[in-house]
């Protein structure tokens, strides 16, 4: 009988292409996927510091861990991700019942560090090393072993880490810097996929725009789009995060001349204050972010653009967030994804003078989650009664008589289920309502 292993993540996509990979490695040492925690054998917490919000809830999930380790002392508790690699062996000083952390580069590590463990029953193993370079997929188990989450959709790791420094962010101190795949490796991962059944793919980074800097010949985003298009098999193709300083016309030029490559764009703004970006060392300002943004409509007038948003940076006035609520009604966003700002270890951001409190920071998230509420809801609206190519994933989660899919521009959405139906499939549905988070419609 196999053992059990839970895995919670927190966090981005990256985050659960990771997990994927941590499911795949454990599944090569006898453990088998379970959703029941108190069922398992062995528990990780796969985690996100990016916001402190994220790294406080790994806490408290590792309090109520605790209490399942009480009544089976051998059970096996890890913590990898972010948090993990900030952190190291403090975790253990914070919480010593945990039993292994292993840092973002370290998934291969883990049957190591459980061998070591082994050796003594109440060892407490660590490795946060950080890699110089980014492996290929073979050398990092990433390609023999991963245990994809979707049978129809997966994500491609192509860049890890980040070289852009933004004051708020830690994530250049927890991934690293930036380090790209081989094209190469990348398309022979793709093939692969393709070969499987798979119709999607998302490619994945950091700071995905900046690929192929760090090679020794440049091959740019817009490179890779085009030779991935080439692969057969492969039905859609997205990519995220996009950093607008790195964003440009070849990628726009590629979005718009690639079949394939599908009209969302995800582009984070975080503020419409030209002050606050400068603080923030975004390098970039609203009025630039703003000529991108035509651009791209310009030349893909279909494109679905969302963001992310940043409320209550240090110093920022009354003013400056008044700009970010005007950029919001302005550029009109398909969906925005808003945070409070939360000060994270190593980030300059964190010694700042002029701190905003939080309530204040929370009051001016509300405000901005409810005018993109209003501004998202108003667009799917205006999907009624139109006809879009749907991706079917699979079976409702909330709904067993319904399939779910999406759109081309990023849209879910719901259709009956039906005899013939099956995930993978590319249906015509024609939209009959909408709500804030979905669309519903009929096959045609």
């Amino acid at each position: 009988m196999s053992k059990q292993l839970f895995i919670k993540t927190f966090g981005c996509q990256m985050n659960e292409h990771d997990t994927e990979k941590i499911a795949g490695v454990m599944s090569g040492m006898g453990y088998s996927l379970t959703n029941s925690p108190d069922k398992a054998d062995m528990i990780i917490l796969n985690t996100c510091s990016v916001r402190e919000k994220a790294e406080h809830k790994c806490y408290s999930d590792l309090g109520r861990i605790h209490e399942l380790k009480k009544s089976n002392p051998d059970l096996i508790i890890g913590v990898g991700g972010c948090v993990a690699q900030q952190e190291g062996i403090n975790i253990v000083k914070k919480a010593p019942y945990v039993d292994l952390v292993f840092g973002t580069d370290n998934i291969a590590d883990i049957p190591g560090l459980l061998e070591k463990k082994g050796k003594t029953k109440n060892e407490r193993v660590s490795t946060v090393r950080r890699r110089t370079k980014y492996l290929n997929s073979a050398s990092d188990l990433t390609a023999v072993t991963v245990m994809r989450s979707h049978a129809v959709k997966a994500g491609v790791s192509i860049v890890d880490g980040c070289d852009k420094f933004c004051t708020f962010c830690v994530v250049p101190f927890t991934r690293g810097r930036e380090r790209s795949r081989q094209p190469d490796d990348i398309c022979k991962e793709v093939s692969g996929l393709a070969a499987n059944g798979y119709k999607e793919v998302t490619l994945l980074g950091q700071n995905v725009d900046s690929y192929g800097k760090d090679l020794g010949v440049i091959t740019t985003l817009a490179d890779l789009l085009r030779m991935i298009s080439d692969i057969h098999g492969i039905e859609r193709i997205r990519f995220i995060t996009s950093h607008p300083a790195d964003f440009d016309d070849n990628l726009i030029d590629a979005i718009a001349k690639l079949p394939k490559v599908c009209e969302h764009l995800h582009l984070p703004l975080q503020s419409g204050s030209d002050t606050v970006l400068e603080m923030m060392k975004r390098n970039y300002t609203y009025s630039g972010y703003t000529e991108k943004i035509r651009r791209v409509r310009d030349a893909i007038p279909d494109i679905s653009i969302t963001t992310d948003i940043i409320t209550g940076f240090p110093g920022e006035t009354d003013d400056d967030f008044n700009r970010t609520m005007d950029a919001l009604m302005e550029i009109q966003y398909d969906n925005a994804f808003a945070f409070k700002y939360s000060r994270r270890p190593y980030s300059p951001a964190r010694l700042y003078e002029n701190q905003i409190p939080s309530v204040v920071g929370r009051e001016r998230l509300n405000k901005v989650i409810e005018l993109q509420n209003s501004i998202t809801l108003s667009k799917n609206q205006e999907c009624i009664g139109m006809e879009y190519d749907v991706l079917i994933e699979g079976e409702s989660k909330k709904d067993k008589g319904k399939l779910t899919g999406r759109t081309r521009t990023n849209r879910l959405v719901h259709v009956p289920k039906k005899t013939g139906i099956h995930a993978g499939d590319i249906l015509r549905v024609k939209i009959s309502s909408a709500t804030l988070s979905a669309l519903t419609g009929e096959a045609v």
